[in-house]
């Protein structure tokens, strides 16, 4: 089983490996390498290993977000999520993309996730995967639904309405619905979020 501290450094190269998506493969696993015998040897050197110790070692060199903001500038590289608004637009198009422009909307903010580095892989899967289409998904599904019920009347006679749902069916569709609308509007924000985690702030 992994130790408190052993964690603690697991996810804090983790954290570095994240932060330095962007630089060459080459680069970015020497950085992480040479930080990672770094803590090595540090804690072969302390005479009591314990949680604190760990963590003033990850102190003393600093935030991964530090460390790779530095090393974009020594090969100068930009930093994920600032080279345009490109990414904004994915996320829009993403979301209400399919409401603007039926079907290819959608696909537009697709492609702009797929080809940002902003995002990782998996990420990006969710972004691909989690209610298609967006919003744009449940809205035509409820069109759909909405315009089943057929009314009628037949010589002046009481209206009749056929192709109603029954009170279960009703329930099963408003949580369905209510899922599909949520499910993009989180996914949508759930993205943002990593952007502007994966976005470095420039040095003050």
């Amino acid at each position: 089983m992994t130790s408190t501290t052993d964690k603690l450094v697991d996810d804090y190269l983790k954290r570095l490996n994240r932060e330095l998506v962007g630089l060459p493969r080459a680069r970015r696993r020497e950085l992480v390498e040479e930080i990672s015998g770094h803590i090595a040897e540090a804690r072969s050197a302390m005479e009591t290993e314990n949680e604190a110790a760990i963590r003033t070692l990850l102190d003393r060199l600093g935030e991964p977000g530090d460390i790779a903001a530095d090393a974009r500038e020594r090969f100068g590289i930009e930093a994920r999520g600032s080279r345009s608004g490109w990414d904004v637009v994915a996320l829009i198009m993403l979301l209400i993309g399919g409401l603007i422009l039926p079907v290819i909307g959608w696909f537009i903010g697709l492609i702009l996730l797929w080809v940002s580095d902003t995002w990782t892989t998996g990420e990006k899967l969710i972004g691909t995967f989690v209610v298609p289409g967006g919003l744009a998904l449940p809205v035509l599904l409820e069109l759909t639904a909405t315009s089943a019920e057929v009314c009628g009347s037949l010589n002046g006679q009481e209206v009749v309405c056929e192709g109603g749902r029954s009170l279960a069916a009703t329930i099963l569709v408003i949580a369905g619905m209510s899922l599909l609308f949520l499910a993009p509007i989180v996914t949508t924000a759930f993205l943002a979020r990593r952007r502007s985690r994966a976005t470095v702030a420039p040095a003050v």
